[in-house]
């Protein structure tokens, strides 16, 4: 009797053990089909992403060991380490497919950055800046495959740093996508509005190029504006009206009403600036291929200087007092899903 129990209580733990592996199984299996058919793009502005390498074509000196900012291996791999937690957060259920960043020195700092996560592959371009920052893009390999890219310049006499062009597939969709990072307000915001509606005309010059191409296209324009979604650069690329030699009035911005709200993705002295954005064809809200979703400010708790949502994002820097955060900005996405 005692090896009937027995063989029973072999079988009956057998069977469970079979029932349970079948479950988390099949769980894992509907999780990830639900995972795949969403799908993040986002931006963020990585305030001086910097090697401690003495770069000779470019105005790097502050951001060495020796320099005025004192920045050292260990101030450079916190801050490597700092990105990493946002985009492992951003990348909830595997979903980050694309991720633009600006303030990148170079490729090196990139390929350290994504050391510890292989799906990423890198596109980046040396620019002309003399500070030496950059704009790039990372993609997800299980979502993106890209086709052709490159690096468009202004033809204006206004210095501007190049827009980062990438075209790819996007799941079964063909998407481009231009990279940005606009002239700053450092001179004040009327005396430096010139550049960034410069800035909007090599965008719209972008955008009739593919369109011309392409008129039934899907673009995404992300980036650091410097300006909001209100002001007249980004809005002479939404409110356009369409003529026959121009594709361009089909842009839309989804984080107007962001703005509209009182959010912002920086702070200057009380007020939020809604500076990082992205703007999408209409193509992207209706029924084929690829939808519109959301579009959504990045900015948890741990984000905020001393976890005080009133304080604004947590800084590398303020002015040069080593503060040792995250960035001067919070990261933007949108989701897609098809």
């Amino acid at each position: 009797m005692k090896c009937m129990n027995i063989s029973r209580i072999v079988v009956l733990m057998i069977s469970m053990i079979f029932f349970s592996c079948s479950y988390h199984t099949e769980t894992a299996n509907k999780s990830n089909k639900a995972a795949s058919s969403l799908a993040r793009v986002a931006f963020y502005n990585v305030e001086n992403l910097f090697d401690t390498e003495d770069d000779k074509h470019t105005n790097d000196n502050d951001f060495l060991p020796s320099g005025k900012l004192k920045w050292t291996d260990e101030r450079y791999q916190q801050k490597i380490q700092h990105i990493q937690e946002v985009m492992e957060s951003l990348n909830e259920n595997h979903t980050l497919a694309l991720f633009g960043m600006a303030e990148v020195e170079n490729k090196t700092v990139l390929e350290d950055l994504v050391k510890k996560d292989s799906s990423y592959q890198i596109i980046h371009y040396n620019s002309s800046d003399n500070r030496g920052i950059d704009v790039c893009l990372l993609y997800n390999t299980s979502y993106f495959t890209p086709l052709t890219s490159y690096l468009s310049s202004s033809e204006s006499d206004v210095f501007l740093r190049e827009v980062l062009v990438v075209k790819g597939i996007l799941w079964n969709d063909t998407v481009h996508v231009l990279v940005n990072h606009w002239p700053s307000r450092r001179e004040g915001q009327e005396e430096s509005e010139h550049k960034r509606l410069e800035a909007a005309k090599l965008t719209l010059r972008l955008i009739d190029s593919i369109s011309t191409e392409n008129p039934s296209r899907t673009i995404i324009v992300m980036g650091d504006f410097n300006d909001q979604p209100n002001d007249e650069s980004i809005s002479s690329i939404t409110k356009l009206q369409p003529t026959k030699k121009n594709e361009a009035a089909d842009m839309v911005n989804p984080f107007e009403a962001k703005q509209n709200a009182g959010e912002g993705t920086c702070k200057y002295k009380r007020d939020w600036l809604l500076f990082d954005q992205m703007l999408l064809s209409k193509s992207v809200m209706d029924k084929k291929g690829f939808q519109f979703v959301s579009a959504e400010i990045y900015d948890p708790e741990w984000l905020y200087y001393k976890q005080d949502v009133n304080s604004g994002p947590y800084r590398t820097f303020v002015g040069d007092k080593y503060y040792g955060g995250y960035s001067d900005h919070f990261p933007v996405y949108i989701e897609l899903k098809k």
